[in-house]
């Protein structure tokens, strides 16, 4: 999320809102946690919120229009996950606003084809497999040794700016 601010911030953008994930899920709580933290980090306002009851473009479409009515004057969307983003560029066409001319939008995840919708979506991309070979030697660390503290290891991501974000 910090990835996301910052490229937000550094194209000038002040009144950023966030679609969040569902509450449920550790990566929906975790990525708006990390929204807040980098909106404050950045100075400014992290309570444009709006959480996604599933990751689906509906779900994101929905939280889209709960957003846009509740802060009407933001100028870019970070969304925790690509379908979300998604339901974003839904929700703006059908209210005749264009991406990112009217609103930049971010996703989360980079999965595949969202370079080929319009406008190609900037998002932030895991690495899948690095957090894949990660998880499993930590699996054959516990195995080996049961009573092992937990470990926490991070996998860098990285920001893949497309065409979805604009400088004012």
């Amino acid at each position: 999320m910090a990835l996301a601010v910052e490229h937000l911030a550094d194209l000038g953008h002040r009144s950023i809102g966030h679609l969040a994930g569902p509450e449920n899920l550790s990566t929906g709580l975790l990525r708006r946690q990390g929204f807040e933290a980098a909106m404050t980090a950045a100075g400014r306002d992290p309570s444009a919120i709006a959480i996604a009851v599933a990751y689906s473009r509906a779900a994101g479409q929905e939280a889209t229009a709960s957003l846009l009515d509740r802060w009407p004057r933001l100028t870019a969307i970070v969304a925790s996950n690509d379908l979300l983003a998604l339901g974003a560029y839904l929700e703006l066409r059908r209210r005749g606003l264009a991406c990112p001319q009217d609103i930049s939008v971010v996703g989360h995840n980079d999965m595949p084809l969202v370079d080929m919708v319009d406008p190609p979506l900037t998002t932030v991309r895991i690495a899948h497999a690095a957090m894949g070979r990660a998880a499993a030697c930590l699996l054959l660390e516990r195995l080996q040794d049961p009573g092992i503290d937990a470990i926490v290891r991070l996998v860098p991501a990285g920001l893949i700016v497309r065409a979805s974000t604009r400088a004012l």
